[in-house]
């Protein structure tokens, strides 16, 4: 298996979060990344109660286009995805826990099946209305 690390972080604020994830080569050679489309990377939001509130892929539509990317030893990729504390109803949710938890869209490692797509989750705050920010 190859040593590739994925990973998420988010920075809060008082209209949305922004969510970066990261691929990152820990190798050392290169490897080719093979993604079956355009969507790179998915992601979906649990509320305290472990309840789904958002998903990133619902009611989009990706290119169904094989896509690759090749990452040198110690190389990464990031993606920034910004989500305004709405449902995919478009319901503002409530202050409180929330939990991401990504995959990373991938089809292949360097001309090798992925049986198991890379998997992050990461907790954050969504602060109550009208809380200063840092």
């Amino acid at each position: 298996m190859t040593e590739l690390k994925w990973d998420g972080k988010v920075n809060v604020d008082a209209d949305q979060a922004t969510f970066t994830f990261t691929v990152k080569n820990n190798s050392e050679q290169p490897i080719i990344l093979e993604f079956p489309t355009s969507q790179f990377y998915d992601y979906s939001v649990y509320n305290a109660q472990g309840e789904r509130v958002y998903d990133f892929s619902k009611g989009k539509f990706f290119l169904q286009a094989l896509q690759f990317k090749t990452l040198n030893s110690g190389e990464q990729i990031q993606w920034k995805s910004m989500w305004n504390y709405k449902t995919n109803k478009a319901e503002k949710v409530p202050a409180g826990k929330y939990t991401v938890k990504a995959i990373l869209n991938i089809w292949k490692i360097n001309d090798k099946l992925v049986h198991s797509k890379p998997s992050t989750m990461f907790k954050f705050d969504i602060p109550p209305e009208n809380t200063p920010f840092e």
